[in-house]
């Protein structure tokens, strides 16, 4: 399964969203995790708020740089999980439309950027990757 997570710029929520599922997929290969932003970009590191909460949680990460999504990526991967609605619409116009039903969102409500220590990014975006996993192994 090759899930690929989208939010705006990937710095933040869609990195944290890949290691906060490679990390609960563990050394299950059958998984390719990755992450890109939904707008174009300067490839920017991990976020140091998001690599703080990610460190907090004990969740494993690497060297992050971001990209934007292509074309080529919807071909590539099984599903692209955006963290809101406008990162859908963007994803779509990048990728020609959905016609495989592929581009969905991790949760039914918009994983919001909270400065704040990033508590609730996280406790949203670990609900919505143990969510997505549940549905995975019951395919």
């Amino acid at each position: 399964m090759k899930i690929l997570f989208v939010c705006s710029g990937n710095t933040g929520r869609s990195p944290m969203a890949e290691f906060v599922m490679k990390k609960l997929v563990g050394n299950d290969s059958n998984f390719v995790i990755e992450s890109a932003a939904s707008k174009p970009t300067s490839g920017g590191d991990l976020h140091e708020g998001i690599a703080q909460k990610l460190r907090e949680e004990n969740v494993p990460y690497t060297k992050h740089t971001a990209r934007q999504i292509t074309a080529a990526d919807y071909q590539k991967f099984d599903k692209i999980i955006c963290m809101d609605a406008g990162n859908v619409e963007q994803v779509k116009n990048i990728c020609g439309g959905d016609p495989q039903g592929k581009i969905q969102m991790l949760l039914e409500k918009d994983i919001p950027w909270d400065k704040n220590g990033f508590a609730k990014t996280y406790e949203d975006i670990l609900r919505g990757c143990k969510n997505l996993l549940e549905e995975l192994k019951g395919v």
